[in-house]
C-alpha cells in the first residue's frame, strides 16, 4: 500500500510510519508532507491508496486539506489527530474524511481503522 502521511511533526510522522510497519498493513511506501499544502502537492504528483492526515498544522490544516482533496480525488482519508471531540470527528467526516482515529493510538488500532477504509 502506498500511503501519504501529512503531519507537521517530523517525530509524529516517524512514529506513525513505525506503527504502520508494526501493524499488519502491507506498506509499500510512505510519502511524507509537513502540512496540507504539501499534501496537496504530493497528491498531485503521485497516486496513493491511503492518506493519513493530522488536523492541526500550519499553512493548511487537515480539515482544509480534506475539503480541497475531495474536489478532485477520492483516495481514502483517515484523520489522525488529538482533536477527539464528537463535533470535530463529525466535522471531519462531513468534509469527506473516511475515518478518524485519535492520538495516542496503538499499531493495532491503526490497523483496524485502516482495514475499515481500504
Amino acid at each position: 500500500m502506498k500511503v501519504l502521511l501529512i503531519d507537521d511533526s517530523g517525530v509524529m510522522r516517524k512514529m506513525i510510519t513505525r506503527a504502520l510497519r508494526q501493524s499488519g498493513v502491507d506498506v509499500e511506501s510512505v510519502t511524507e508532507a509537513g502540512n496540507g499544502q504539501e499534501g496537496l502537492e504530493a497528491l498531485g504528483k503521485g497516486s496513493f491508496e491511503l492518506i493519513i492526515c493530522d488536523w492541526n498544522m500550519p499553512v493548511m490544516n487537515g480539515l482544509d486539506f480534506v475539503k480541497k482533496a475531495r474536489e478532485d480525488d477520492q483516495t481514502p482519508i483517515m484523520m489522525l489527530s488529538t482533536e477527539g471531540t464528537e463535533d470535530k470527528v463529525q466535522e471531519a467526516l462531513d468534509a469527506g474524511a473516511n475515518a478518524y482515529l485519535t492520538k495516542p493510538f496503538t499499531p493495532e488500532k491503526l490497523e483496524a481503522k485502516i482495514n475499515q477504509v481500504v
